[in-house]
């Protein structure tokens, strides 16, 4: 953090999506010498304090608050992979805290975030038993004493034991920066038109145009303007302004449940929430609905701070079917690049 003392307690927070920064002057205005830096999902702070642990949280939980949602203490973190094998070194966190005892009732708390092959409850179950078996507490799901937090972020984590009533939940009291329906919708408007401009991308009144990720329909409604055709895909209702266009069809389900008889497409464009290995390897799978010569739109989440490697994972699984690739950060897209590609 560029501090010369060392910080005696730490914390996730959990704040307003959108309201990060406001989040960060509350929380550095209420305790003295707070370091407080963005993760890289959004909604998330780390916190770095000079105080101990029991002050802050007292401070915090006297404060009427309008951005923050949960505060977990962590002990300390974890450079994890998306293998449950990597499980093993949360465990080892825990043991080392040396926070539980024998006899001490406790709960293991998950909140995961990005792409593993373990979930959360997993990382529940697995870190319970294993405290269980080495230090002779037990775990208490009703009526917990003690608490030990799990927070992941892709291949970061960060672990927490501590007393239950340190585990602070407050309420948001400033959530929405925009009319209800407004910000998604006009910010998902902004990312597209911009995209199209940055690859000179040319639909045509001809074309048609396969929507990944689409709800609320953001996207959908200006790839409308400007193709005969869309299908939307996303399992969550679209806005009544977008599924009221006659050239809109809606097909609620997942990306890799789209059925075969819903035919091909001029352009597929993709703004799914989710890892860039996960959405790679659905567009590669779809490359065959696209037309010959057919291209496609893709945005790439940062789920870690290490943009390139996230790009550099992604390519190569798309240059099995894709080729032509141009990569571009957009204004709208502080959090994520978006990639040009053209079917091979």
């Amino acid at each position: 953090m560029g501090s010369s003392v060392m910080a005696r307690s730490m914390f996730v927070v959990t704040v307003s999506s959108g309201f990060e920064p406001d989040a960060k002057r509350e929380i550095e205005g209420l305790i003295s010498g707070a370091k407080v830096r963005h993760l890289f999902f959004k909604g998330n702070l780390l916190v770095e304090c000079l105080q101990e642990e029991g002050e802050v949280i007292d401070e915090l939980k006297r404060a009427q608050t309008l951005y923050l949602g949960r505060v977990f203490p962590v002990d300390s973190k974890a450079v994890i992979s998306s293998r449950r094998e990597s499980l093993a070194a949360l465990y080892e966190k825990a043991l080392a805290s040396g926070k539980l005892r024998k006899g001490d009732c406790f709960a293991v708390r998950c909140k995961r975030r990005g792409s593993h092959d373990f979930s959360s409850r997993d990382v529940e179950r697995e870190l319970g038993s294993l405290l269980e078996k080495a230090t002779g507490a037990v775990v208490d799901l009703k009526d917990p004493k003690k608490m030990v937090t799990v927070q992941i972020f892709q291949d970061l984590a960060f672990l927490g034991v501590t007393d239950v009533e340190n585990v602070l939940v407050k309420r948001v009291r400033v959530f929405r920066k925009y009319e209800k329906g407004e910000r998604p919708f006009t910010r998902a408007e902004h990312k597209i038109r911009e995209a199209i401009e940055a690859f000179n991308l040319r639909i045509r009144e001809d074309h048609e145009a396969l929507d990944l990720g689409a709800a609320p329909g953001g996207w959908t409604k200006v790839l409308a303007g400007l193709a005969q055709k869309v299908v939307a895909v996303d399992p969550a209702d679209l806005d009544p302004e977008v599924t009221t266009l006659p050239n809109v069809v809606h097909c609620k389900c997942r990306a890799e449940e789209i059925p075969e008889e819903i035919g091909r497409f001029d352009l597929i464009t993709n703004d799914m929430n989710l890892s860039p290995l996960e959405s790679a390897r659905i567009m590669a799978g779809l490359a065959d609905r696209l037309r010959e010569g057919g291209t496609a739109i893709m945005t790439v989440k940062f789920v870690t701070r290490n943009r390139k490697k996230h790009i550099g994972e992604a390519i190569p699984i798309l240059k099995a079917e894709y080729k032509d690739f141009a990569v571009k950060r957009l204004p709208h897209n502080r959090y994520e690049t978006t990639l040009f590609m053209r079917k091979a």
